[in-house]
Parts: C-alpha cells; structure tokens; sequence
C-alpha cells in the first residue's frame, strides 16, 4: 500500500495562488465572464439557431430590449431578418408561428412556466398567473373560475350597472361645464382605467377604489401598478436579481418600498381581516354587506371546502391578482 504524502511546497503553491488572485482578479474575472459567455453560445443545444450574438451569451439582451420598452418590435424585426425561430437568451428561443402557439401554450404539453413568474408578488404565494406548478395551478384555477362564471357576473352585474352609470355621470359634468374657463381636458384614457379599477373593486370586494368620484388615480394606486410591472418585467428576465432587490428582507423596514402598503394591497388585506374568522357560517360573505357573492367570498367558500390546497395565502393571492 503507498502513501501519499504531502510535502511543504503545498502551503507555498496555495499562498502564490491566493497571491496570483488577489493580485488578477479583475483579469480573472473578465476571463471567467466571457469564457461562460462562449461557453453558453457555442456548447449549448440552441446553437444552431440564428439571432443576436450577445443574446447568445447573457441573459443582458433581453434586459435591455424589455428596459427600453422595444422587446414586441425587437422580436418582429428579429424574425424578418432570422426567420421563425430566433435565439434571443443563452436558453430561450422566440417561435413565430401560430401552429407552435398553440402547442406550447396548451395544458399538459411539459412547456412550462419559468422563474420569470416567480418575480411577480405576493411571491410567497403565486396567483393563477403566476403559479408555475401545473397541478397547484389547476387546483386554484377551479377554485377561481367560479366567481368568474356567467351566473355570477349576472349576480354582480347591477353593482356593476351602478359603476356605469357614475362613468356616464362623469361624462355628462364635463360636457356640461366643457365651454368653462381653465377646464382641464378628459382623458379618457384615464377614466376607462379609473372605471375597471371600480368595476374590479366591486367584483372582488363589494366596494369601489373611488377613483370615478374622486377623478384621479387615488393614492397612485395605478401609478404603483404601472412601476412593479415595468420592475417585474425588467427583472424577470434576470429572476435572481429580485433577491437583491424586492424579495430583499431590508424592504420591509422602508415604508415607502414595502408592497404591503399600496392601496390595492392594504384593501385586500383588511377585507380579508373583516370576513376573519372564515367559517361556513358566513360562507364568506361580508357580515356588514349586502350579502352579495363577490370574488373574494367565492375563494374564501374555495378554501373552506379544501383548506390544505388552498390555503388564506391563496385566497389573498387570486383576489390581489384579480386587480
């Protein structure tokens, strides 16, 4: 049997290699990076496939076409000049054809979701759009579906009618007062979005955001909205990133960044604290309401009858995404 033995020269190798290290690092560095670069563009399986050089190497591409608001035009143009598959990431691929849609969008197919969902809040606690597990997903899109059916949106449509006819109200005033001096002009871009929020309200809460009466985007509620889906549009393509950034444990303990505190948020929160205890009882509803059946009574119902595959979280979940 040999031994091997270590000599004394092994602590003096180590040492001049830390040295080296500490010395190069940037070199090392750089090296690192662009061998992983061609690594991922000429030892992977999508090799073949024509499209951007950088594409090929870092998941960057993608960051910077989503970051300039350009990714639908970048991908046209991508598809003229390469045809109907085009590489645009180290391990993604963009398909232009109506037959592969079909295919890979459908159920059961094992195409599934990426970790780009994942950046999407609550994370804790995916909603039907974002859940990437397909049997979790198909749980709580049974348990969602409901509410959403043509029985129940007869049910709510007279609320629904109420939201309306504030709309038309709206309309109406600003005609009425349009020859006045120092009017603003209608957008009515905003007030279409100002009258789904209220119509969400009332579907999923029984009560409105108040942005038609008040005319304005209340609390910046859409405002937030519009950044944390430019945020997770830009940061999905990098999902790993949102441990730094928004899944970063510090945010919590800075108001103003906590997601908790947004309007849309904070409503479902405390409609939720209202309907607590959940019991069969009450099925949900709200015990000062009109009795009506909205969409978070309809997933509290759902929870009741499974709570092990659809928990509160899930209730809050599918309610928030709703908005």
């Amino acid at each position: 049997m040999g031994v091997l033995k270590l000599g004394n020269s092994s602590p003096a190798v180590f040492t001049t290699i830390l040295s080296f290290a500490k010395t190069h690092w940037p070199t090392i560095l750089v090296t690192f990076i662009v061998l992983r670069g061609l690594a991922k563009r000429y030892f992977s399986p999508l090799r073949k496939y024509p499209g951007p050089f950088l594409a090929s190497c870092t998941r960057l591409w993608k960051v910077w076409s989503t970051a300039r608001g350009r990714t639908h035009l970048d991908h046209i143009e991508l598809h003229r000049k390469y045809g109907p598959v085009v590489r645009i990431a180290p391990n993604e691929v963009s398909i232009s054809n109506p037959e592969a849609a079909r295919m890979l969008l459908s159920a059961g197919k094992r195409f599934f979701k990426t970790k780009f969902y994942a950046v999407f809040p609550p994370p804790e606690n995916p909603d039907i759009f974002t859940e990437i597990r397909e049997d979790v997903h198909a749980t709580k899109k049974r348990v969602a579906n409901v509410p959403y059916s043509m029985a129940a949106m007869q049910q709510l449509s007279p609320f629904i009618d109420d939201t309306i006819e504030l709309f038309m109200s709206k309309i109406e005033e600003y005609i009425n007062h349009a020859q006045s001096p120092n009017k603003k002009p209608f957008d009515l871009g905003d007030y279409l979005h100002y009258f789904a929020f209220d119509v969400l309200g009332e579907v999923a809460f029984s009560r409105n955001f108040g942005f038609l009466k008040e005319g304005r985007d209340v609390e910046n509620a859409i405002k937030t909205i519009d950044k944390s889906q430019t945020y997770n549009g830009i940061v999905g393509q990098v999902p790993e990133l949102d441990y730094l950034l928004r899944r970063n444990p510090l945010w919590k303990f800075i108001p103003w960044l906590s997601t908790k505190n947004a309007l849309i948020t904070r409503m479902a929160l405390e409609e939720m604290g209202k309907r607590q205890p959940f019991t069969k009882d009450t099925a949900g509803l709200l015990r000062t309401g009109d009795g009506r059946q909205d969409l978070l009574a309809s997933l509290i119902q759902g929870h009741l009858k499974d709570p092990e595959k659809f928990v509160e979280g899930d209730v809050f979940a599918v309610a928030h995404g709703a908005m």
